[in-house]
């Protein structure tokens, strides 16, 4: 036998292993398009972020998330005594900047035993204040926090986390798919050995390595996925490697979300900064205004009484404005504490795991579903001329 027969099957297996670990590239490189008009390509994640985040949110909330349900783990009494300590030092601040500004006079001339009554009175108030726009939120949360917007805008802006996702959830599939290509190819390629041994046709190699480039993929992205549920036959028990993998993915997804996207600072941000954040500073400057009330107690009527209903409401606006501004920079105190409660991780791990398998597979489903036939056709392609390279090889041409 001619030993450079066995050039055949090695070239279908760097054939089967090369196209396939040039697709997996593909999935998530570049992350800008490049090259020009037709002969350009961007990686098929970043190409289609938005869709993808989209698909990946609608599981994540329709199945996998409630956030109001949540959201009741966290104590107001315990996020009240978390920000008592920075929204007290705020709240002395502001009422003395505003009275020294206002009335400079009776301020200084004001007795220190009052004036600590004053600040004791409004610190008594802070957990009051905490607990009313706790249940607000609690109330209505989804008005506060949009999880979708969250979500995608976070795989949007930058859709290298888009990547990390999910090669993170599915890098043993995508690994599979690269190296399977390399067996396949040596399987596939021995009958065309044989056959070469027999007759040698010109186009032999070429529409052999045309098939396998395009069957290593196929078969590949088959064996990933399918079957949905697991098959047995005698000893033999066997089912799609990413299905057989739900209890590891579902951890890798839960740890992803908790640590990379959905954490406690970025919940809190989007509440004060998001699209109902004047909503929120609304909120935070009713609640201080009737804390204020509350703590200036009978000398408030003694004060409208010298200085007016008009003068005291603004000392009252005043103070209520510059303590709510300064309330959001305080949240930072609770962000572990809020971490601990949610348990996010957990019941994104938990709910994932218990999805039927046709669920849990459109966790990754949708990267190959996108670009699949593509995918496929360009293995096919490479496939062919690597055939023709095999041609050069054995000298045939």
């Amino acid at each position: 036998m001619d030993p450079q027969l066995l050039l055949i099957p090695l070239i279908s297996g760097l054939i089967g292993w090369g196209t396939n670990a040039l697709a997996i590239k593909m999935l998530f490189a570049p992350l800008e398009r490049r090259g020009h008009g037709f002969f350009s390509w961007q990686g098929v994640l970043p190409a289609h972020a938005q869709r993808m985040a989209t698909i990946c949110v609608d599981l994540m909330t329709s199945r996998l998330l409630d956030l109001s349900h949540l959201f009741q783990r966290i104590e107001s009494n315990q996020v009240a005594e978390l920000l008592a300590p920075g929204i007290e030092e705020h709240a002395e601040a502001v009422v003395e900047e505003v009275l020294q500004r206002r009335y400079p006079r009776l301020w200084k001339a004001m007795p220190e035993g009052l004036k600590e009554k004053a600040r004791e009175r409004l610190k008594s108030e802070i957990p009051l204040v905490v607990d009313k726009f706790m249940k607000d939120l609690r109330n209505d949360l989804e008005s506060f926090v949009d999880i979708k917007s969250l979500v995608v805008g976070a795989f949007v802006r930058n859709r290298g986390l888009l990547n990390e996702f999910f090669w993170r959830c599915g890098a043993t599939e995508f690994q599979f798919i690269a190296r399977s290509g390399l067996g396949f190819g040596i399987v596939f390629g021995t009958p065309v050995a044989i056959l070469w041994m027999i007759f040698q046709p010109g186009w032999i190699l070429p529409v052999t390595g045309l098939v396998v480039g395009w069957a290593t993929n196929w078969l590949a992205l088959k064996m990933v996925f399918e079957p949905l549920e697991p098959k047995q036959i005698g000893p033999f028990r066997w089912q799609g490697l990413f299905l057989k993998r739900q209890a590891e993915v579902s951890a890798a997804y839960g740890a992803f979300f908790a640590e990379r996207i959905l954490h406690p600072e970025a919940l809190m941000n989007a509440v004060v900064t998001g699209p109902a954040s004047d909503r929120v500073i609304e909120l935070l400057q009713r609640y201080v205004g009737e804390a204020v009330d509350e703590a200036s107690g009978p000398a408030r009527h003694i004060l409208t009484l010298a200085m007016g209903s008009d003068e005291w409401d603004e000392i009252r606006a005043s103070v209520a404005v510059g303590l709510s501004a300064r309330i959001p920079s305080e949240l930072g105190r609770v962000q572990d504490y809020a971490g601990e409660a949610l348990q996010l991780d957990q019941e994104l791990e938990k709910n994932l795991a218990k999805l039927p398998a046709a669920e849990f597979e459109e966790v990754l489903r949708p990267v190959f579903r996108e670009d699949e036939a593509t995918l496929i056709a360009v293995g096919a392609v490479l496939g062919g001329v690597a055939g023709l390279l095999q041609l050069f090889a054995l000298g045939a041409v």
